[in-house]
């Protein structure tokens, strides 16, 4: 009886892990998707800060909560590298598998993988 429990508990266990990791993607896939939205509305002239930005940002703040805008600012510090390396000369691993006509999409896409 024993083991059988140990069992149970170890696959209960698990379960939440693999949950739990389907849950981040689910999350690191609804920021991607929001900062390409952005991208999106910013490449259109649509209005900064509207009230639909606003909205959709703060579902997203309840969603993932400040994970979220840590995630985004982490996003964000990264792309300010690679800026900073491509204007000194360096390469990056993004520039070097994207090459040198990559879209703004294609290096969102890139820095933000699901994990």
């Amino acid at each position: 009886m024993f083991k059988w429990f140990r069992n149970a508990a170890i696959e209960r266990e698990l379960t939440e892990i693999l949950d739990r990791r389907q849950q981040v993607r689910r999350d690191a896939s609804d920021i991607r998707d929001y900062l390409l939205w952005v991208l999106e509305q910013d490449k259109s002239g649509a209005e900064k800060f509207s009230d639909e930005a606003l909205n959709r940002a703060a579902e997203l703040n309840e969603q993932v909560g400040a994970g979220a805008m840590y995630w985004m600012t982490d996003i964000a510090v990264q792309m300010a590298v690679l800026a900073e390396a491509t204007l000194r000369g360096f390469s990056t691993n993004v520039g070097n598998e994207l090459g040198a006509t990559a879209t703004a999409e294609e290096i969102v896409k890139k820095v933000v993988q699901l994990p």
